[in-house]
């Protein structure tokens, strides 16, 4: 997977979400400062107050469901207690386990509901606007392992960490204009913006590979 790594101006990209942040009592300006007057009305519900308590609970969901899939390993690896009980039982222990597994169904739906509110896409964008808006010129093309990117947000998701939970919902749940920049820049992701070091300065984007685009 390519990147682009480029260093970037803090306290500018601060200043820029700040001044963004603000315009929430006028969408009109605010969708004109993105450049994205066609998306007036996703701006316009981004900016109204919402609820994210549904994270919560399917934060606790799928914290279950990992508990449950930890349970079904230990047994199939002979690494719980239980096997002391004798195949069977571990046999019917594991069907068990994996009836109350496929109970959960699908689980994308947690992270798909959120990923489509419109106050996390307006969000992003405003990210990647302060991103953009900071940038020092000197981007390079850098090849890396997708795995070790690390996206703030999905790994609340892929963790079930309740706690990383709770803290991104206060913050969003604010009037737009009382959401902290510095959780903006470095707890939430963009569109195009991966993630960034704000003690570095560095932020990573994503990008076709080189000479993939004509």
């Amino acid at each position: 997977m390519y990147i682009i790594t480029a260093t970037f101006d803090v306290e500018q990209a601060h200043a820029k979400a700040t001044e963004l942040l603000t315009l929430g009592s006028s969408p009109e300006r605010l969708a004109e400062r993105l450049g994205t007057p066609r998306d007036l009305e996703y701006i316009k519900e981004g900016v109204l107050p919402v609820s994210f308590k549904r994270v919560i609970a399917d934060i606790t969901k799928l914290k279950k469901f990992i508990e449950v899939e930890k349970q079904i390993e230990e047994l199939q690896a002979d690494k719980s207690v239980l096997r002391f009980l004798g195949g069977k039982f571990k046999e019917k222990q594991i069907a068990k386990l994996q009836e109350e597994r496929r109970k959960f169904g699908s689980l994308i739906e947690a992270p798909r509901w959120f990923y489509k509110q419109p106050r996390v896409r307006l969000l992003s964008a405003i990210r990647d606007y302060a991103l953009d808006g900071s940038q020092q010129g000197d981007a390079v093309w850098n090849e890396i392992d997708e795995r070790k990117l690390v996206f703030p947000i999905v790994n609340i998701f892929e963790q079930a960490d309740l706690v990383g939970a709770e803290a991104l919902i206060a913050e969003i749940e604010k009037p737009l204009k009382d959401v902290s920049p510095a959780f903006l820049l470095k707890n939430f992701e963009g569109n195009r913006s991966i993630s960034f070091d704000l003690e570095k300065g560095v932020a990573l984007y994503y990008a076709p590979a080189p000479g993939s685009v004509t």
